[in-house]
């Protein structure tokens, strides 16, 4: 992965219950005069399905920039196949223009109909580079 210019894993133990918000405090970033690209970071062994809906907050300070509960298919996100059953996912989440004086709060929660989900061994968060959903477009210039 280039550009990353904040990167974090929380390990989920024996599962992920419904009840458990992970929540990632970034430090200050460095500026940039470009939006960055967030994404959704999955470490899986074993995960029984091919899909993950989850809630997405993203703030700094007191100002919520993002709010989402999103869908993914994991079969679409270019999984990093490992040994046996194992894969890990990248998830695009959104771009977004952050500032540089506070840090920033991600809280992730597991939206599936099962209270505990077994599998998923690690959720990260990943900033860098704007990162492209599927149809749109991403510019990016550097002059």
């Amino acid at each position: 992965m280039r550009d990353t210019r904040y990167m974090s894993f929380i390990p989920t133990g024996d599962g992920w219950s419904m009840e458990d918000t992970l929540v990632v405090i970034t430090d200050t970033l460095e500026k940039t005069k470009r939006k960055s690209g967030i994404e959704l970071l999955l470490r899986t062994e074993g995960y029984d399905y091919a899909n993950l809906a989850a809630h997405i907050r993203i703030s700094q300070g007191t100002t919520v920039l993002h709010d989402e509960t999103i869908n993914a298919e994991l079969r679409e996100n270019s999984p990093v196949e490992g040994i046996g059953k194992r894969a890990d996912y990248s998830i695009p989440i959104t771009n977004l223009t952050l500032s540089d004086t506070t840090h920033t709060t991600i809280e992730i929660a597991q939206m599936m109909s099962d209270t505990l989900l077994m599998g998923i061994r690690e959720v990260g968060i990943r900033i860098g580079s704007p990162v492209r959903h599927p149809g749109e477009v991403v510019w990016q210039v550097e002059w």
